[in-house]
């Protein structure tokens, strides 16, 4: 797909793959529409686009979360620009957690962020994409935790997979619209979730946990040239790391053996993360 003049909504757009996205798209060309949930994040990406000579045609402080927003945001845009032709859900939180820890608070919020969240965007802006015929493309931003059983990661891992499996649906379900479908499995990337997601854990711990991810990870722009060349090249699915690629290969082709990283990756976070000592893997 050619970006150059195309209406692209970004949810997440102040900062980490969000922001990132938002200047690559910028860069190519496409007219933006961005929201976050942070009004100075917000204000500092559409001043540096409009300084790099991109076109932010409109920008809202909104939590995706809230379909009563979304819904306003999307009468507003068809009003006065007609529907999109890309929308780019990538707003998210994360959280780390035992089951037995966590509250009924964070249940919700992952679930209502990560799963309502593009399922509101989809559901308030896509109907317009098919009832115009001119095609678009639709990016969903979900993690490795879609395709993976990540430790730690119960409802978080949830949404994820939900996401992925939602996104396979609208890619058959679209093709006939010639609307392309990409779902994005980001490994680690040194985003401002590093710092900010919720670890149920011990306080020092959860520190040199960040620090050792940090040093892992990489930079969010990378993820946001791999997004944007999806959508060019109209990728189903991109997974960002080399490792997970490896892992998910593994499970697809022999099964003991994924079970066993897993069982393994599951002994050192509950070690690492607790400060406990626990059974080896069996």
């Amino acid at each position: 797909m050619e970006i150059r003049g195309k209406k692209t909504l970004i949810t997440g757009a102040a900062s980490g793959i969000g922001r990132a996205t938002a200047l690559m798209m910028a860069d190519r060309g496409a007219r933006l529409f961005l929201t976050d949930i942070n009004p100075e994040g917000l204000e500092g990406v559409c001043s540096e686009i409009e300084e790099r000579g991109g076109e932010v045609c409109l920008a809202r402080v909104l939590d995706v979360s809230d379909y009563q927003a979304m819904k306003s945001l999307a009468a507003d845009i068809h009003s006065e620009f007609g529907p999109l032709d890309i929308l780019a859900n990538v707003a998210g939180v994360a959280l780390f957690s035992q089951v037995e820890d966590m509250t009924h608070d964070q249940w919700e919020r992952i679930v209502n962020v990560n799963l309502w969240g593009p399922y509101h965007g989809i559901e308030c802006f896509v109907p317009e994409m098919v009832r115009a015929g001119r095609g678009g493309h639709i990016l969903s931003v979900s993690s490795t935790a879609g395709i993976i059983g990540l430790p730690w990661h119960v409802a978080y891992a949830g949404t994820k997979h939900a996401l992925v499996g939602s996104s396979e649906v609208l890619l058959f379900d679209l093709k006939k619209h010639n609307i392309g479908v990409t779902v994005v499995l980001p490994g680690a990337v040194n985003t401002g979730l590093v710092q900010t997601t919720v670890i149920n854990a011990d306080a020092d711990a959860c520190e040199k946990s960040r620090q050792l991810f940090s040093r892992h990870a990489l930079p969010p722009e990378r993820v946001g040239e791999l997004i944007v060349n999806a959508i060019e090249k109209n990728r189903f699915m991109v997974i960002t790391s080399l490792d997970i690629k490896l892992l998910y290969f593994l499970k697809r082709t022999f099964p003991p053996a994924y079970r066993m990283v897993l069982r393994f990756m599951t002994w050192g976070m509950d070690r690492t993360l607790t400060r406990k000592t626990f059974p080896g893997p069996a």
